[in-house]
């Protein structure tokens, strides 16, 4: 039985959700808002997989 290979953009949301987290929790700065000069590409990249995930797991439901 072999494994399932891994769902790769899956995988590079939960790490731009863990590298905003953890950059979130540390920068006074993006905790209030105002993304700062490293959280910023963070927060985007975030956002950005978060979306094309979403319309995945959309697309596939609407099958």
């Amino acid at each position: 039985m072999t494994a399932p290979k891994p769902d790769d953009l899956y995988v590079r949301y939960m790490a731009a959700f863990r590298a905003a987290t953890e950059h979130n929790a540390k920068c006074s700065a993006c905790q209030a808002g105002q993304d700062c000069a490293v959280g910023a590409p963070l927060h985007q990249r975030f956002a950005r997989l978060q979306d094309a995930y979403r319309a995945r797991q959309a697309k596939q439901q609407r099958r």
